[in-house]
């Protein structure tokens, strides 16, 4: 073994000795839903846990909740390590703040499950359209197999359970909606095959009461997922123990009790038909409520148009300079014809998102939350900057003839704002200003400009003695008497932003297409016309990337002191 490979074995077991080390000095706390019945869940998952805590030297804590959103809470604020949940809670957790996949069982020498529409053995219903007017169980307002799925059956119909059915209750286990149905308490129930078949393995007698009318097409199946909260070392180390699992005597027991083959890891896609069934019934919602409803969600796209949105950071002209490259690139990447669409102001490029207008939006962290609250849009990737970076900075500037060499020194003084909703040229520099001790009454005049290259000149010019940009911008004004005097901490590039109206497809070529544009030559050689906050490409993208400028907006009115912020949240 050569040196360089041996120093490499030792850190990696140095670092895996001190993940297991720190994980021990806590207890290892592991959520779980009712996807079975309670009794069953202790049962089972509370082995899971004890073994977990076994091989990772630590005690051990099963988190049982009755709903999945109970479980989502635990998540979202850090009080669970890891947690056995739904496959459509993952794809809404990953995207609202950032919970990782861990694992998946396969069961079966398979990664998916499909939902089964049961009725009651002696009922005369044959097909899931027959149950018009009948009683219905869900299992749970989050659960794939047992809400989403049926639901998605319903939108394709342009129909809702509320149109649809006579009533419908939760039942909150897949256990208890199957022995709902076969008590005749609900005439048809939507339920997770794993648990059906598991039920039928164990001869439940509840099962021999119902009958399978349909089944649904492969989703992804329930995974293992942790928090962002949990550690690298920690998450490693419990991706180990699953991992690994089904090769020791022990955990091989109870894994076979459970009826699950082994733990493996699976990729994100697995989920995307969920997440396409999600896009589907929203924008069925969305066209109904507008007296337009789709017929299907594979429409024909040839004759589209695709409208890109920026925002308003530099003139028209500079602007189609900077994005029509890859405007011109997404046409030829997607098949499908797509313009760029200018608008004069911030509010105007959430606006016409939110409605429709344009489809897609390059926006600012502050921006796309607006349009996240507004309008529920969601952001599909981020930009790298030229330096590789998904993070930029905002900058406070004087110029280079005036004795101003820090913050401190504004008080008094003439500062030029971006426009009001730019994260770089308002919002982060507001903060610079206020952690010196400089509130907008200290200053003697301030204005805010829809564009960083004005601000950049009104300060060359003389007419403001500071103002706050891009990092990006001021950069090309240094040569022509820009002086910078304060760069902020890291801040995360913008998103590109999907209104709700764009239809699912659409939506992932686009994103495929972005995420794809720097891994070819000629992808490359775009990107190097582009303005330098995309040169690097673009990554994926979550809400989590965002939640640091949420609290700090939110926080705005409370820390000023001076009580000349509005009273918004995000």
């Amino acid at each position: 073994m050569s040196l360089q490979r041996y120093l490499l074995c030792a850190l990696l077991t140095a670092l895996f000795s001190a993940g297991v080390t720190q994980a021990s000095e806590k207890k290892i706390r592991a959520g779980v839903a009712s996807m079975i019945t309670p009794v069953s869940a202790v049962r089972y998952y509370q082995q899971v846990v004890d073994y977990i805590g076994e091989k990772i030297g630590s005690s051990a804590e099963m988190v049982h909740r009755t709903t999945y959103d109970e479980i989502d809470v635990l998540l979202e604020q850090g009080e669970v390590d890891l947690a056995f949940i739904c496959s459509s809670p993952y794809v809404l957790n990953n995207e609202k703040f950032g919970v990782e996949l861990l694992v998946a069982p396969q069961v079966e020498n398979k990664v998916e499950y499909h939902s089964y529409i049961i009725v009651h053995k002696d009922s005369e219903v044959d097909s899931f359209k027959d149950l018009r007017g009948s009683s219905f169980a869900f299992v749970d307002p989050k659960s794939n197999t047992g809400k989403l799925y049926p639901t998605y059956l319903l939108a394709r119909m342009d129909q809702t359970p509320e149109s649809f059915f006579n009533n419908f209750i939760y039942s909150y286990s897949h256990n208890k909606s199957v022995e709902i149905v076969a008590k005749n308490r609900a005439e048809g129930a939507a339920v997770d095959s794993i648990v059906y078949d598991f039920m039928v393995a164990s001869k439940s007698p509840y099962i021999e009461q119902t009958k399978i009318i349909h089944r649904s097409p492969p989703f992804g199946i329930p995974p293992v997922v942790v928090p962002p909260t949990t550690s690298t070392f920690l998450k490693e180390s419990l991706r180990q123990i699953f991992l690994t699992m089904h090769e020791d005597e022990d955990g091989k027991k109870i894994l076979s009790s459970m009826r699950i083959d082994k733990f493996v890891q699976v990729p994100d896609t697995n989920y995307d038909t969920i997440r396409a069934m999600r896009a589907f019934i929203k924008n069925n919602t969305i066209a109904r409520n507008n007296n337009s409803i789709p017929e299907n969600d594979d429409a024909d796209t040839e004759n589209e148009t695709i409208w890109i949105g920026v925002l308003p950071k530099d003139n028209p002209i500079i602007a189609y300079e900077r994005y029509q490259p890859l405007v011109n690139y997404l046409t030829e990447a997607t098949g499908i014809q797509t313009e760029l669409h200018l608008e004069k102001t911030y509010k105007e490029v959430v606006n016409s998102l939110g409605k429709g207008k344009i489809n897609f939006a390059l926006l600012g962290p502050l921006t796309y939350l607006d349009a996240r609250k507004r309008f529920d849009a969601s952001p599909i990737a981020k930009s790298r900057t030229s330096r590789g970076e998904s993070f930029f900075r905002s900058v406070i500037v004087t110029d280079t003839e005036r004795n101003l060499d820090e913050i401190s020194q504004l008080v008094n003084k003439k500062f030029a704002f971006s426009a009001l909703w730019s994260t770089s040229g308002n919002l982060i520099p507001r903060y610079m200003l206020a952690w010196s001790g400089i509130h907008l009454d200290d200053l003697l005049e301030y204005q805010h400009y829809n564009y960083h290259d004005t601000v950049a000149k009104k300060v060359i010019s003389r007419e403001f003695d500071a103002g706050a940009l891009r990092l990006s911008a001021a950069e090309r004004y240094l040569p022509y008497g820009l002086k910078i005097i304060a760069v902020s901490d890291p801040i995360p590039t913008g998103p590109v932003v999907v209104s709700p109206h764009t239809p699912y497809a659409t939506m992932r070529k686009f994103q495929k297409a972005l995420l794809a544009i720097a891994e070819s030559e000629e992808g490359r050689a775009i990107l190097k016309k582009l303005d330098p906050d995309l040169q690097g490409g673009f990554v994926a993208a979550s809400d989590a990337d965002y939640s640091q400028i949420r609290q700090m907006i939110n926080d705005v009115p409370k820390t000023c002191g001076k009580g000349c912020h509005p009273q918004v949240s995000f």
